[in-house]
């Protein structure tokens, strides 16, 4: 299928999905999102695809959401409120995606970006990649489940200073403090994520989508009071 926001290739059972709109950054517009959530669909029902790679093009992984929806008056706020809601329906479904997924990040990670990151199985990143919680800069809350999955990536007390002082985290500290797994050389970015998510998908074998859920929820219950948990 032809896209105009992103871009994808399949290949060796990897599929790798590219926000594709360098000029803005691959700010996550209305459309990026649609489509970003339709590739993802077909990733996840395509038997072919074992793994997928998402990553960003022209030296930047997503600097966030669109502002200029934010920026246009109240009604028209209130009347897209819906279209977003929607659109960021599919986050819970990918955050607990049936295949190994990897992020691969390459400059700036903001926002709803910073969020997208945090639904890869690994992080990978390039020394000169950033993150930021920015919502706090422009006086909003941190959407796409950030409250939720930040601190389980990083702890509560970093995960609050994070998101109330809005401040980058850049490469070196994001691997110290265990959000990224690996710190790659920008040209290499791409083909060591291909790596890892072939690693990944040769070793899920059965059980991955229980092992996958049970550590997405591992803080909301006590295994020892779950079933599923003890098998």
């Amino acid at each position: 299928m032809a896209y105009w926001h992103i871009q994808t290739e399949e290949a060796d059972g990897v599929l790798l999905i590219a926000l594709n709109e360098p000029t803005q950054r691959n700010a996550l517009s209305l459309g990026m999102r649609a489509e970003l959530a339709e590739a993802i669909a077909q990733g996840r029902d395509d038997d072919s695809v074992r793994a997928v790679v998402l990553t960003g093009r022209g030296g930047a992984f997503c600097a966030g959401g669109d502002l200029k929806s934010l920026r246009e008056g109240a009604d028209r706020a209130i009347a897209t409120r819906h279209r977003i809601q929607g659109l960021h329906a599919w986050f819970a479904d990918f955050v607990d995606f049936p295949k190994p997924v990897v992020v691969a990040v390459d400059g700036p990670c903001a926002g709803a970006g910073f969020s997208l990151a945090m639904a890869g199985d690994a992080i990978l990143c390039t020394p000169r990649a950033w993150f930021c919680q920015i919502f706090g800069r422009i006086g909003v809350i941190p959407d796409m489940a950030s409250l939720y999955l930040l601190p389980r990536r990083i702890g509560l007390p970093a995960a609050r200073e994070l998101i109330m002082t809005a401040r980058r985290m850049g490469s070196d500290e994001a691997l110290s403090r265990g959000f990224v797994n690996e710190i790659v050389p920008a040209d290499r970015l791409e083909s060591v994520a291909r790596d890892v998510a072939a690693r990944l998908a040769d070793a899920a074998g059965e059980g991955f989508v229980a092992r996958k859920q049970a550590l997405n929820h591992a803080f909301e219950r006590a295994p020892f009071h779950d079933p599923a948990a003890l098998r």
